[in-house]
């Protein structure tokens, strides 16, 4: 089965220019794709991410991808940096929020460039355990096990108000209010527990039938970012990226809904102004045509990229 299948990966390889011998931080390792290309060309990869099993999976795609032998320069800077132990890759299960922290402990002081996914992946969405689904049994939508908060605890204990907010502020859900009512009234009949039930509830909430977007997939996406409090640790981890980055390094984000793209342009402008960052990407790169045909959760991806100035 496939875990994840990265959007825009040649592009976002190409724009971080990946050398032998480099170090690069994959924020959000989910399936491996992005971090198998860098160790396909000559990179080493520091892979982080929040869900174990991402962590699981991915090291077994990476071990595919590792070089029989290591180059010279690969090897060097393997023997100069703790945590790679004679591998071109190291895993961390932690969020990218901690960026500084993870790299105080590889002993790691600069990296040729950072890369955020931002997408979940193939395998949180259509896993029925994780609760990201609209045909999940479940609604939990926790990246991490170790968060406590689940989808289905926001949807129980906050009021009317509280959740036509989530909605509006973190999907720009138009019929918002509506679905918060309906919400409302249906978890006094009983607890709103599956993925399922919410999807029927916002559904008949909407007045929409299922289509090639489904009417629940808003409110799902706002609730999956309250409960990881995904905007919050973007740009966390965005200002802690800057300064790990070396001269000409590169920070490439690929963002999959207004929100993060909001936040991406915005924190890229603010650095330039600061002349920290030069801004390479004037306008977000999209997926081409084919693309998206092959891979149609790719159609809503933008990749922004940005350089360090010396």
């Amino acid at each position: 089965m496939i875990f994840h299948q990265p959007a825009l990966l040649k592009e976002t390889i190409d724009f971080l220019k990946v050398e032998p011998g480099q170090i690069f931080i994959d924020t959000t390792l989910g399936g491996g794709g992005h971090a198998q290309e860098i160790i396909r060309r000559g990179g080493l990869v520091i892979g982080i991410d929040q869900d174990p099993e991402a962590l699981v999976r991915a090291q077994k795609k990476l071990r595919s991808a590792c070089p029989v032998v290591l180059s010279d320069k690969q090897r060097t800077t393997i023997n100069q940096t703790s945590g790679f132990n004679q591998k071109p890759f190291c895993l961390v299960e932690d969020n990218f929020a901690n960026l500084t922290e993870i790299t105080q402990k590889l002993k790691i002081a600069k990296v040729a460039g950072i890369l955020f996914d931002l997408g979940t992946s193939y395998h949180q969405l259509t896993s029925n355990q994780r609760g990201f689904s609209f045909e999940s049994d479940q609604l939990d939508m926790r990246m991490s096990p170790k968060l406590e908060v689940t989808a289905a605890d926001l949807v129980a204990a906050l009021s009317e108000k509280e959740l036509s907010q989530i909605f509006t502020k973190f999907s720009q859900e138009e019929k918002a209010k509506s679905i918060a009512r309906a919400i409302v009234k249906e978890r006094k009949i009983a607890p709103i527990r599956s993925g399922k039930r919410l999807a029927k509830i916002v559904s008949k909430a909407t007045g929409k039938r299922k289509g090639k977007i489904h009417p629940a997939t808003k409110v799902f996406q706002a609730l999956r970012i309250a409960v990881n409090d995904e905007l919050g640790n973007l740009e966390k981890g965005l200002r802690q990226a800057v300064p790990l980055l070396d001269q000409n390094g590169r920070l490439a984000i690929i963002s999959f809904h207004e929100g993060e793209d909001r936040l991406v342009k915005n924190f890229f402008c603010q650095q330039e102004k600061e002349k920290k960052l030069t801004i390479i990407t004037k306008k977000p790169i999209v997926p081409k045509k084919k693309e998206i045909e092959k891979n149609p959760r790719s159609r809503s991806a933008k990749l922004r990229v940005a350089q360090k100035r010396l």
